[in-house]
């Protein structure tokens, strides 16, 4: 067994399961997967609406007792409501259906939206809007049109049906079927919501995992790899529901590998789980960055260290460790799923091309980044700033939960 190309890996290390991607045999990012939570990111319930807080319009919803969820009124939709105490207005007291589209961040409580929505492989189903819309990522004018009107025929008022990237992927017959399902199923969500009591789970989300195999893009992975039997059963069942054709042409397969030695020998995923955990982070030259994630930013400093000793500094040589630096803390956002602002101090360039020029490989290395990342600005200073787009906790986050 050798690690190729492109594959999903999901184990348990370090006493928790995890769900991690491998490009070229390295870890690019991982997941930990809280197996025991009954509140997971797209599960959508009946909460009650426990405080108004006019001056931000906003709501705090409880989807359990010891769950208290940030709800944005600033909207023209009224929510689904399943029971209200007046016909005019949104009261404390009100029972609404509500969906969890955001983990609480630090002091931030989690966010839901009234605007729920159920996924498959190729559409979306959303509860405000009407119509067909299509990704913003399927830019072909041809294509578009013909997604939308292939979906026109399975469409209902009071629904609004999302064509995603994947759907170029698949065939009419593949789409229509797969949106007339969700659309059943979004029906059934809404008339049990009219029956069911407070708290109430009306959908749960896919397994973490499984996720992965229906958000990411249709050519992303050869295989998925694990050493637990229940996983794999389930991985298999998706596959023949969805099955994906990867970058080598090959069927996307499921794997399971029982002796977990072996599993642990190929991929090694406590040596990763421990590089994330590291502060310092020691780079093939002798240099060295040091990652520092505070509650505000994330400080990233570069440290010549060895690279340097005994040896005369020249821009030449501080422009070379600098770009090591920064195709290392690219990989390291990623893989540590660092979000929110960075400000990186590389070793001072004085050098106005060279500068440039480290910039430019900066901007190289986030470019294969598949969340949002975006080098803002250097300042005054010397520092570098980044911005990466936050849509799970960090990995360091999810260790101390």
């Amino acid at each position: 067994m050798t690690a190729s190309s492109n594959e999903l890996l999901i184990t348990m290390c370090q006493g928790r399961e995890i769900s991690a991607v491998y490009n070229n045999g390295k870890m690019t990012s991982v997941s930990l997967i809280d197996t025991h939570s009954s509140f997971d990111i797209g599960n959508i319930y009946v909460g009650r609406i426990d405080n108004i807080v006019n001056n931000i319009n906003a709501a705090f919803v409880n989807i359990s007792d010891k769950m208290s969820c940030y709800l944005d009124l600033n909207t023209d939709e009224l929510p689904l409501f399943v029971k209200r105490q007046s016909e005019r207005k949104i009261c404390v007291g009100d029972e609404i259906v509500v969906q969890l589209v955001k983990e609480g961040i630090k002091t931030k409580a989690p966010v839901v939206t009234t605007a729920f929505s159920i996924a498959g492989k190729y559409v979306s189903v959303v509860r405000h809007g009407t119509g067909v819309q299509i990704s913003k990522k399927i830019t072909g004018k041809a294509t578009r049109e013909h997604i939308k009107e292939i979906l026109s025929g399975v469409t209902a008022e009071d629904k609004c049906v999302i064509a995603r990237t994947n759907s170029v992927c698949a065939s009419d017959e593949e789409i229509i079927s797969e949106a007339q399902k969700l659309i059943e199923r979004f029906d059934d969500i809404v008339k049990t919501s009219a029956h069911a009591g407070r708290y109430t789970v009306l959908y749960k989300e896919l397994p973490a995992y499984l996720m992965q195999l229906r958000d990411t893009n249709t050519f992303m992975f050869d295989r998925i790899v694990t050493d637990i039997p229940s996983v794999h059963a389930e991985v298999t069942e998706y596959l023949k529901l969805f099955p994906t054709v990867s970058e080598s042409g090959t069927f996307t397969k499921a794997e399971l590998v029982p002796d977990r030695d072996r599993l642990n020998a190929v991929y090694k995923p406590d040596k990763y789980m421990d590089i994330i955990q590291r502060r310092i982070i020691n780079l093939k030259s002798g240099a060295s960055i040091i990652i520092d994630q505070c509650e505000a930013l994330t400080a990233i400093d570069v440290n010549s260290g060895k690279a340097v000793s005994g040896k005369r500094a020249t821009q030449a040589t501080f422009f070379d460790i600098n770009v090591e630096a920064a195709k290392e803390i690219a990989y390291q956002l990623r893989l540590r799923n660092i979000s929110g602002i960075i400000i990186i101090d590389f070793i001072n360039q004085t050098d106005g091309n060279l500068r440039t020029k480290l910039l430019e490989e900066l901007k190289n290395a986030i470019k294969t980044d598949p969340i949002q990342t975006e080098l803002v600005d250097i300042t005054k200073l010397g520092l570098v700033e980044l911005t990466r787009k936050k849509v799970h906790k960090s990995v360091i986050e999810q260790l101390k939960k």
